[in-house]
């Protein structure tokens, strides 16, 4: 059975909670921007765009992969959008970022270490030491964690790496747009 293409007008009907939820986040943040005292004011907006990011992308996954013209632009202004977003949030938030840069760079190196190991799993000599799709044994378990442990360490020491050139990167940019 094909997919019918889904029009902007009924992606709009059938998620107009999650749209409304994202102004209602953008509305808040511009609000609190407005308060005498500058530390609530900035811990307050991280976190509401916090919960503005998370119910972005619920909106974003909600998107079908078959799609009228209008609901694929749509689709590419909210990704850019979402992006853009996060991009203010790495400026507007640098007291928050110089020290905890690591954090967001350590998940982006994780996935894309396991993302890119993904063909791997379907190769004959992987599924028989790592028991991919059957039963597993206790040392293929253990030699799971071992592989999970190592990315995890490789994506913490790249993140490490990364994170002080991009914080003086991030710096450069504020600072030229004072």
């Amino acid at each position: 059975m094909e997919e019918k293409e889904v029009s902007l007008k009924e992606f709009i009907e059938e998620n107009h909670i999650l749209l409304s939820m994202v102004a209602v986040f953008a509305t808040i943040i511009a609000l609190i921007n407005n308060l005498q005292i500058q530390w609530v004011s900035k811990s307050l907006s991280f976190i509401f765009i916090i919960g503005m990011v998370v119910v972005w992308h619920e909106l974003y996954a909600q998107l079908p992969k078959k799609m009228s013209p209008k609901l694929l632009l749509f689709r590419y202004v909210l990704l850019w959008g979402l992006w853009g977003l996060v991009f203010y949030w790495f400026l507007e938030f640098r007291g928050v970022w110089h020290a905890f840069l690591v954090i967001p760079l350590f998940g982006m190196f994780f996935y894309l270490i396991l993302y890119s190991l993904k063909p791997l799993i379907n190769l004959k000599f992987m599924i028989k030491i790592f028991g991919f799709g059957q039963a597993k044994s206790k040392v293929q378990i253990f030699l799971r964690g071992v592989v999970i442990f190592l990315i995890g360490y490789l994506s913490l020491y790249a993140a490490s790496l990364f994170s002080i050139p991009l914080n003086l990167i991030l710096d450069m940019i504020k600072n030229s747009f004072k």
